[in-house]
């Protein structure tokens, strides 16, 4: 292969979907502009895009514990979950303005509507989700999210049964207890296999 040199005034390093939306995003607002995107594979989103290399959603701080840590006095940090989930509306935002400048296709839904959920065992860890979920779902940004520790009113559908989860296991101490949460596909979500297609979101801004 022949090495051209050729002047940009961008240059992006990786094809998948962070970096084409932001040399989209920067076409948008400024069409002069020489980019370029390198991807040294040879298809784009062969890596972190990849729907079998991750979650296959786009992460929004609904089901990604990580986002929220809890603190020493047993409090549960948001912060950080509200500001990840603010700029993925912002996100869904653009897409969706993508979709209706017809850059995207229509006929074949790029954003969709997923459940997301989360699981945990152990006292401890059901009391550090109980409390997320409260502190979360007062949030404009969560308030549909949902938390069951019997499996009552569990969303239908959902690829695990809680007994299934709760049957017995050598590894579980005497008295062991369950939680989950979970938002449902009332959440517009950047979504890797067939879902329901999503409406344009509407921004809610992050607050602490």
């Amino acid at each position: 292969m022949t090495v051209t040199e050729q002047q940009v005034e961008v240059a992006i390093v990786g094809g998948g979907i962070v970096s084409a939306t932001l040399a989209t995003m920067l076409a948008e607002l400024q069409n002069d502009l020489r980019i370029a995107v390198f991807e040294r594979l040879g298809l784009v989103a062969e890596e972190s895009s990849k729907a079998m290399n991750n979650a296959g959603t786009g992460h929004a701080a609904n089901c990604e514990l990580n986002y929220t840590p809890e603190k020493a006095d047993g409090t549960v940090a948001i912060a950080k979950a509200l500001t990840i989930n603010g700029a993925f509306e912002v996100s869904l935002q653009f897409w969706s303005h993508l979709v209706e400048r017809g850059i995207l296709p229509a006929e074949v839904p790029f954003l969709s509507r997923c459940p997301h959920l989360s699981f945990v065992w152990g006292e401890a860890n059901t009391r550090f989700l109980r409390t997320r979920q409260a502190r979360l779902s007062a949030h404009p940004m969560f308030q549909g999210m949902r938390i069951s520790e019997t499996g009552r009113n569990w969303p239908r559908g959902c690829p695990w049964s809680w007994k299934a989860a709760i049957r017995p296991r050598p590894w579980r101490p005497p008295g062991w207890t369950g939680a989950r949460t979970w938002t449902s596909a009332a959440s517009p979500a950047l979504c890797s296999s067939p879902c329901r297609p999503a409406p344009a979101s509407s921004s809610i801004p992050p607050t602490m």
